[in-house]
């Protein structure tokens, strides 16, 4: 679907999955991660705030000369358009079209760092509103974000951020008996993440962050927490490339949903799933001018339940996205790959054969400024799944293709 929602690590699709996903570490661990950036927060910010005004060196002599205006920036769009999606439930065996029409928003807020504090603020969003009522007449999606970080002493950083999602979306997700289906999914979630960062010489740096997030869903999805603490090393190899190299161990915990055991059948406790997730990631530029970018990233990730393991996969993914921008011109294609196999799942009840599904998404996003904020774009987006399970359920592919024109001012 109509995504720009690369603001969470993982797409928005797998977020609504990960009534499967998550991992390993319990409450009294991240008690103890999230009061201990919050530390860093708030002691000596007094002593901090002047090495960072004179490490700027701008305007030394008159300081006053900056007011707290000044330090801020400010970016909004609206955008409307319209397109065509060929399977808006994702079906298998009956694709069902329609054209409809979209509406976007963007706002963001940043306050530049001259005195240690950084702030930014955004809104994103998207509504789009189909011709045909093929079972859902619209999609919405809904992202908002407040981060604020302090720099510290000593190359030191900390840093809190609130985020809050609403989603009401078609997307293949795993039902509460373990199997991956296809549902409109419709909820919230809230998420604080306080960070910790630490910059060494010659371009290295170390970050800590403990995101916790309440998952607020309607049938047939359930509420859930959501906690754990992701640690990423990175390098600065010069001001146009770095390479990262993150961990993350995370725990869920249903309200509703039960475990189940290696066939499927219900046990009495409440489902707890934990994951443990790496991630290699190298971003480029290749010009001096910037106008070429190129990210990659290869992730592997395994969960595990409480019960039976039926739940249980390893998940192999790459992600691969190339950019050429200019004043007028922003073109960008993106392709994502990613394998799963589940060990324990069988296709079918009376069948040894163990489930395994392969996923592919590839869009095209191309804008063009036309004059002074107008400019115009498109998008042309392919979905693909596909797996073992009996009688090809988890088979879908989807073609989406929309343009229109965005305003900024």
């Amino acid at each position: 679907m109509l995504k720009r929602l690369d603001l969470w690590s993982l797409s928005l699709a797998t977020l609504a999955g990960c009534q499967t996903f998550c991992a390993r570490r319990r409450r009294n661990f991240w008690r103890g991660a999230v009061l201990f950036p919050l530390l860093f927060l708030f002691t000596d910010c007094g002593r901090a705030a002047e090495p960072a005004l004179s490490e700027t060196n701008l305007i030394p002599e008159n300081l006053s000369l900056w007011t707290e205006a000044m330090l801020w920036d400010e970016q909004a769009s609206l955008s409307s358009g319209l397109g065509y999606n060929n399977n808006v439930l994702l079906s298998a065996f009956k694709p069902q079209g329609s054209a409809f029409n979209i509406n976007g928003l963007d706002l963001m807020a940043i306050r530049v760092p001259l005195d240690g504090w950084r702030i930014v603020g955004s809104l994103i969003g998207d509504d789009i509103r189909y011709w045909r009522d093929v079972g859902t007449s619209r999609e919405d999606t809904f992202v908002g974000s407040l981060r604020v970080e302090r720099d510290l002493p000593d190359g030191w950083r900390a840093g809190l951020e609130a985020r809050g999602l609403y989603e009401n979306q078609v997307l293949q997700v795993t039902s509460s008996g373990g199997t991956p289906t296809n549902a409109l999914v419709e909820g919230y979630g809230i998420t604080v993440q306080p960070s910790v960062r630490k910059d060494f010489a010659d371009g290295l740096w170390l970050k800590l962050e403990v995101p916790a997030t309440r998952w607020l869903f309607q049938e047939p999805l359930d509420n859930y927490w959501e906690f754990g603490p992701v640690v990423t090393a990175g390098h600065d190899f010069s001001p146009r490339a770095d390479v990262t190299l993150s961990y993350g161990a995370s725990y869920q915990d249903h309200d509703e949903w039960r475990t189940v055991d290696k066939y499927g059948r219900p046990l009495p406790q409440l489902l707890e799933i934990f994951q443990d997730r790496a991630e290699l990631a190298w971003h480029q530029y290749w010009d001096v001018n910037r106008c070429w970018r190129s990210s990659t990233r290869l992730v592997f990730s395994y969960q595990q339940d409480n019960g039976g393991g039926y739940f249980n996969y390893y998940q192999y993914q790459a992600v691969e996205d190339l950019r050429w921008q200019t004043a007028d011109w922003n073109i960008q294609a993106s392709g994502q790959i990613a394998f799963q196999d589940y060990p324990v799942q069988t296709i079918e009840p009376h069948n040894s054969q163990t489930l395994y599904r392969n996923l592919l998404n590839l869009s095209l996003d191309g804008e063009r400024r036309l004059f002074k904020g107008l400019k115009t774009f498109a998008r042309l987006e392919y979905q693909q799944a596909l797996s073992n399970q009996g009688g090809n359920a988890g088979n879908y592919n989807a073609t989406t293709v929309s343009g229109g024109l965005r305003y900024e001012f």
